[in-house]
C-alpha cells in the first residue's frame, strides 16, 4: 500500500506480524527517498533502537507508552516542518521540474505546459513512482468550486504525454494503472 498511493505520512509500529516496522521502513526508502514521512512506534527505548529507526530512514520516532495529545502535537509539528521545507525542483531521469516559474524540461530542454499540466506533474514526480488516483490529480490542480470529471484528468494527461514525447521522452513515462490512475513510470527513473 505503501508505495502504490501517495501519503503524507506513515505510522509504523515496529512489532508488526509478518514483517517488522523497520524493515517495512528501510523498503519504503529504497524506493520513495523523501515521501511519506515515516514516524515510527514502539516500545523500544534504547539509544540503539532510536539510532537503528532514524538510521533506516524513519523521520520520527515516538516511545511507548505516550498521551494521545503529545502523539497528534508531534504529528502537526511533523507535517508542519514538511510544509515549511517545499521542494522546488523534481527529477525523474531526464525530466526536471520547476516548481519556481513552473518550468520542465527533458534532456535539458525546455518544455512549456499549462498550469493544469504542471500541477498534474508534480503530483506524479511527488509520489515517486507511485500511483495518484484520478481524484487527487483533480484535487491538485482544479479548486472544489470548478472540479471536473475524471475524463478532464485523463484530456490532460494525454496532452502532457504528448508534449514530453514530442521533446524525448518515452511515450509510456506516464503510465495509466488500471483501476487507479496514473503513475511515473519506473522503468524510466534514472
Amino acid at each position: 500500500m505503501a508505495l502504490g498511493f501517495n501519503y503524507d505520512l506513515l505510522i509504523l509500529d515496529l512489532n508488526m506480524p509478518m514483517l517488522d516496522g523497520l524493515s517495512v521502513c528501510r523498503q519504503i526508502r529504497q524506493k520513495l527517498i523523501k515521501q511519506p514521512l515515516i514516524m515510527l512506534l514502539t516500545a523500544r527505548d534504547t539509544h540503539l533502537d532510536i539510532i537503528s529507526g532514524l538510521g533506516v530512514g524513519a523521520d520520527e520516532y515516538i516511545v511507548k507508552p505516550f498521551a494521545a495529545e503529545v502523539l497528534h502535537a508531534q504529528i502537526k509539528a511533523l507535517l508542519r516542518r514538511a510544509a515549511a521545507d517545499p521542494q522546488s525542483r523534481w527529477q525523474w531521469g531526464k525530466l526536471e521540474l520547476l516548481a519556481d516559474g513552473h518550468k520542465a524540461s527533458w534532456n535539458q530542454v525546455e518544455i512549456k505546459l499549462t498550469g493544469k499540466e504542471h500541477l498534474i506533474l508534480e503530483q506524479l514526480l511527488k509520489a515517486q513512482g507511485g500511483s495518484c488516483s484520478k481524484d487527487s490529480l483533480l484535487n491538485a490542480g482544479w479548486s472544489w468550486s470548478e472540479v471536473p470529471g475524471e475524463e478532464t484528468v485523463k484530456t490532460h494527461v494525454k496532452n502532457l504525454r504528448c508534449k514530453l514525447s514530442k521533446h524525448g521522452a518515452p511515450v509510456d513515462l506516464i503510465e495509466t494503472v488500471y483501476g487507479i490512475g496514473f503513475r511515473m513510470n519506473p522503468m524510466h527513473a534514472s
